[in-house]
């Protein structure tokens, strides 16, 4: 049985030390996952956020967020797929 992909709607917020790491694309080798990024401001003297989608299996998003939180950047659930348009 193949597992089913989902979408889901998050924002990352980068805390200084992050900003110039290739942190999104180890989501995409390391967990399969693959990101739409809606929206973002990276300044490298301050931090920043991304706003995006990210399309995987159930547990790959599960690790990929939980390997991303272990950085020391924030989180936070937006809604998934089909839930109300994107409000920026």
């Amino acid at each position: 049985m193949t597992a089913t992909r989902e979408t889901i709607r998050v924002q990352l917020n980068y805390p200084l030390e992050w900003v110039k790491e290739p942190v999104l694309y180890h989501l995409v080798t390391d967990y399969g996952l693959i990101p739409n990024i809606r929206r973002a401001n990276i300044d490298i003297h301050t931090g920043g956020y991304i706003f995006l989608e990210l399309t995987g299996e159930r547990e790959a998003l599960q690790r990929g967020l939980e390997w991303v939180q272990s950085l020391g950047i924030t989180v936070s659930a937006l809604g998934v797929d089909g839930a109300q348009e994107w409000a920026l």
